[in-house]
């Protein structure tokens, strides 16, 4: 097989698994930049070894094996030599979502990554990339059942974590809302005394 064959061949698998490839990598990562490393590097290990796939029809399996080896890799890391880049913090942009928005996605990562990784992984495969449960086999191995049962278990822990933290987030708005009628009061009142003490 040609370079150029190789490519054309390449190409038509990876088109259709672009999407969900990328919400993968951004739900794992819960950064935008990350997700777009993560699923560079992911592609271009895949290409590099694409000569090694005898059989096409698990292009799916292997290119998620390979991101999701990657981010535990990452993490891994990540864990032990930390990482932090000062200009890369300075350059962090304002993200445009409304308020509540940015909220509820926060508390679904937040919740996500309390999930053991395996469920997490399942959970993330099947809702945010959208994958099928047999492609989730292929790449995470086991049976349908194990698969099944993780995506219902994720679910219903994702739901009571999720509970609870809108329940602390609903007590955060409150509690902001009062302090900020508090100050509000509390300035109108020392607006009227400076005003009658002007007279």
């Amino acid at each position: 097989m040609t370079d150029s064959e190789k490519k054309k061949e390449f190409m038509i698998l990876y088109k259709e698994l672009h999407g969900p490839l990328l919400r993968f990598a951004r739900a794992m990562t819960r950064n935008r930049e990350d997700a777009k490393d993560l699923a560079s590097e992911t592609i271009l290990i895949a290409y590099e070894n694409f000569h090694k796939v005898k059989n096409r029809q698990v292009f799916l399996s292997y290119l998620f094996s390979i991101a999701t080896r990657l981010h535990k890799r990452r993490r891994w890391r990540l864990r032990l030599f930390g990482e932090y880049d000062e200009t890369r913090a300075l350059q962090i942009t304002a993200d445009t979502r409304a308020p509540d928005s940015s909220l509820d996605i926060e508390a679904l990562y937040i919740a996500l990554d309390k999930l053991p990784s395996k469920m997490k992984e399942t959970v993330v495969l099947f809702e945010i990339s959208g994958l099928s449960i047999k492609e989730i086999v292929d790449i995470q191995g086991g049976t349908i059942s194990g698969v099944k049962s993780r995506l219902v278990r994720g679910r219903e822990l994702l739901k009571s974590l999720l509970s609870d933290e809108q329940e602390l987030t609903n007590s955060i708005k409150t509690e902001n809302s009062k302090s900020k009628a508090e100050n509000v009061k509390s300035i109108m009142k020392d607006k009227q005394i400076f005003e009658a003490g002007a007279l």
